[in-house]
């Protein structure tokens, strides 16, 4: 086996057409393997992210809409979670809400205060926890939730407008500098973040994969002031970059789905998939790289 630790740095509502122009995401390009076209499962939280950690779409695994967290197919369906869990990893999850992932496998399943938390010091902290882990050998998987693009959209936008409102679809520009602020600040957070990882000598034992769950609307569409109302690229395309130890960065062009990250954190690990459950739908995406 390939033990690495593993990463996911999961920018909620992060759209890839802002990432294109920012100097953070650029950076992190020239190190990563950069998937230009990675396709989310559902234009929301919790079905995309059900699907990521089972491999699966959520036609098969149970969660294919907003309600359906406690429909999740438990016992048909491995998470990702509970194959590292299974492999002696501590696994850890920082999250806005119990909702927005499966629970199965968790050592410690946190929420955090998405009014209220620092999540840069917050999340800084427990990636200095961590680290203190692999000082004894022990590998661990922390998954991180920057819930603060959504807060923003929550406050500013889905408690105050519907999603017919001519005032929020007539004012583009405005609906543009206020999901910049909200992606301004996902940067920062994100450049302190790597900035904290890599100081510690964490990218050369773990794979850190940075993604988004889905987009958001900026006014695109009338009938959607956000997003889980339709299904446009504006919400369907997210932001993928992993770093894998002793792996070259790389640009993939060739469309991907957020269901093959799971089977390829295993495949690189080399963690074999369990018989005794349903087959993911995902499939690796290293050959690709």
């Amino acid at each position: 086996m390939n033990k690495k630790n593993v990463i996911i740095l999961m920018i909620d509502g992060g759209r890839p057409d802002y990432a294109k122009n920012s100097k953070v995401f650029e950076n992190l390009k020239n190190k990563s393997n950069f998937f230009s076209q990675s396709i989310t499962y559902a234009p929301h939280t919790i079905a995309s992210m059900h699907a990521v950690f089972s491999g699966c779409y959520g036609s098969r695994n149970g969660t294919d809409s907003y309600w359906s967290t406690f429909q999740f197919k438990k016992d048909k369906f491995k998470t990702l979670t509970q194959y590292l869990k299974e492999n002696n990893y501590y696994t850890y999850a920082d999250v806005i809400n119990q909702l927005v992932v499966p629970k199965q496998g968790f050592d410690k399943f946190i929420i955090h205060d998405e009014e209220k938390d620092d999540l840069l010091k917050r999340h800084r902290n427990l990636i200095h926890d961590m680290n203190d882990l692999t000082k004894k050998q022990e590998n661990f998987f922390l998954y991180l939730h920057y819930s603060n693009i959504h807060t923003g959209i929550m406050n500013e936008v889905l408690k105050v407008y519907n999603n017919f409102s001519e005032e929020f679809f007539n004012n583009q520009e405005k609906n543009k500098e206020r999901y910049l602020k909200l992606f301004n600040d996902a940067e920062n957070y994100l450049e302190g973040m790597l900035d904290e990882i890599f100081q510690l000598g964490l990218h050369q034992n773990s794979i850190i994969l940075v993604m988004s769950d889905h987009g958001i609307s900026i006014g695109e569409k009338i009938g959607e002031r956000a997003y889980g109302a339709f299904c446009y690229d504006y919400t369907l395309k997210t932001i993928t970059n992993f770093i894998f130890p002793n792996l070259p960065s790389n640009k993939i062009s060739q469309q991907v789905r957020t269901i093959d990250f799971m089977p390829t954190i295993l495949d690189y690990l080399e963690i074999s998939f369990d018989k005794t459950f349903s087959k993911m739908d995902g499939v690796s995406l290293i050959p690709l790289i």
